[in-house]
C-alpha cells in the first residue's frame, strides 16, 4: 500500500520516460515478428540492491507483475511493450510505498535469438525518513499516555515505510482497547512529503475517550456440586 501523502514542497517535473532501448539485431537465422502473437520472453529486474530488503521488494513485485502474470500468454511485442510499461508502474509504486519517493524504473526489451528479454532497470534515489511522528490527542489519555505512546512503534528517524505506519495504527487501536479506552477513536493520517530535504511528517490524531469501567457484578447460577 501506498501511503496518503502530500507534497510540502513539489518535486520537480516528472521525468519523461525513457524510450525503450533499440532492439538488438536477432542472431543469424532468428525470426522475431512484432506482429507474430506466440513471442516467448524472460523478465530480469535491476538496481534492487540498493533499496533495502531487495528480496521482499522483488517477492512483492512478482506477485503483481502482468508480465509474470501473463507470460504463458500468446502475445506480440506492442502487447508485450504495454506489460513491461505498467510493470515498471508498478516497481515504482512499491518503491514509493517504502519510502524511495524519488525512484525511476524504465522498461526496455532486447531481442535474443527467437524471443525477447525484458528488463526493468530501477533506481531507488534516497529513501525517505520521518523528521517528526506526531499522535495529537493522545495525551487525553492521562498517566496511560506514555504507555501508548510507546505503543505505536514508528518514530522520528525512521524510514517512511507504508506498511509500518498502517500495522502501528493497528497496534495503537488494540492498546487503547486493552488499557479500556473503548470508544477510542484513531483518525485519518497525515503525511507531508519534503522533496528537497528527502523528509516526512506523521500526524495521526487520537481521541481516547472516557474510560469504561465495570459497573456492579452480579453472580447467578448454582453453586457446583460438592460432597
Amino acid at each position: 500500500p501506498e501511503l496518503d501523502a502530500h507534497d510540502l514542497v513539489a518535486p520537480p517535473a516528472a521525468a519523461t520516460p525513457a524510450t525503450p532501448a533499440t532492439p538488438t539485431k536477432p542472431e543469424k537465422g532468428a525470426k522475431v515478428s512484432e506482429a507474430s502473437g506466440d513471442i516467448r520472453y524472460t523478465v530480469e529486474v535491476e538496481g534492487l540492491g540498493a533499496a533495502g530488503d531487495p528480496e521482499g521488494l522483488l517477492a512483492a513485485f512478482r506477485m503483481q507483475s502482468t508480465l509474470e502474470a501473463e507470460h504463458k500468454d500468446p502475445a506480440n511485442a506492442a502487447q508485450i511493450g504495454r506489460r513491461a510499461a505498467a510493470d515498471a508502474d508498478l516497481l515504482a509504486e512499491l518503491l514509493r510505498s517504502r519510502g524511495y519517493y524519488d525512484a525511476v524504473v524504465e522498461p526496455r526489451t532486447d531481442k535474443v535469438g527467437g524471443g525477447l528479454r525484458v528488463i526493468l532497470t530501477a533506481d531507488p534515489g534516497d529513501q525517505y525518513r520521518f523528521a517528526s511522528v506526531e499522535l495529537p490527542g493522545l495525551d487525553a489519555a492521562g498517566a496511560d499516555a506514555a504507555k501508548l505512546r510507546d505503543a505505536f512503534p514508528v518514530k522520528a528517524g525512521d524510514p517512511v515505510i507504508a506498511e509500518d505506519v498502517i500495522a502501528g495504527g493497528l497496534a495503537l487501536t488494540v492498546a487503547l482497547g486493552e488499557e479500556g479506552f473503548a470508544q477510542a477513536k484513531v483518525g485519518e493520517r497525515d503525511i507531508e512529503i519534503n522533496h528537497q530535504t528527502h523528509l516526512a511528517s506523521l500526524s495521526l490524531p487520537v481521541d481516547p475517550g472516557p474510560v469504561a469501567r465495570f459497573g456492579t457484578i452480579h453472580v447467578t447460577g448454582r453453586p457446583p456440586f460438592s460432597a
